[in-house]
């Protein structure tokens, strides 16, 4: 008996990582305005421009970054996904940029729907989604694969 209690013990966690689908994991677009002359970034250059360290891009163009809340799913994907950090991390940094007057944190937007819209329409801006619908007025970033 206790056999078989350790067996279904142990399939257990197995059923609910299947039967959850918060465990899946979506790969993130990186999205940019059409006027953002770079067309590949590197991930750390990714996450210099999100933790506002790069201001400009190649053109001078000022770079205008959004996200999503930290409680939503695409932006904690994103965050370990490509920026490779915590999404409390990224958090941390924008309050002492924000506390120490050296800039602004990035303009939290409420969904994807929005993203899309305000980098359609922000010159030199850059956003993620889950998922980019056809003709949404956007470009995807490519990223360059890492050989570390």
């Amino acid at each position: 008996m206790t056999v078989k209690i350790k067996q279904w013990l142990w399939l257990a966690p197995f059923c609910c990582f299947l039967y959850f689908p918060s465990f899946e994991t979506h790969s993130v677009e990186v999205i940019v305005n059409s006027s953002v002359p770079q067309k590949q970034l590197s991930a750390s250059h990714l996450r210099r421009i999100f933790t506002v360290r790069h201001r400009q891009w190649a053109n001078d163009l000022p770079i205008k970054v959004f996200v999503l809340a930290k409680n939503n799913a695409t932006h904690k994907n994103f965050c370990l996904q490509k920026l490779e950090v915590f999404p409390y991390q990224l958090e941390k940094i924008w309050g002492k940029l924000l506390f120490s007057g050296l800039g602004e944190p990035p303009l939290v937007l409420t969904d994807e729907k929005e993203m899309i819209e305000m980098v359609r329409k922000t010159p030199g801006a850059i956003g993620y989604v889950d998922s980019l619908p056809q003709n949404s007025g956007v470009e995807i970033m490519k990223m360059e694969s890492s050989d570390d």
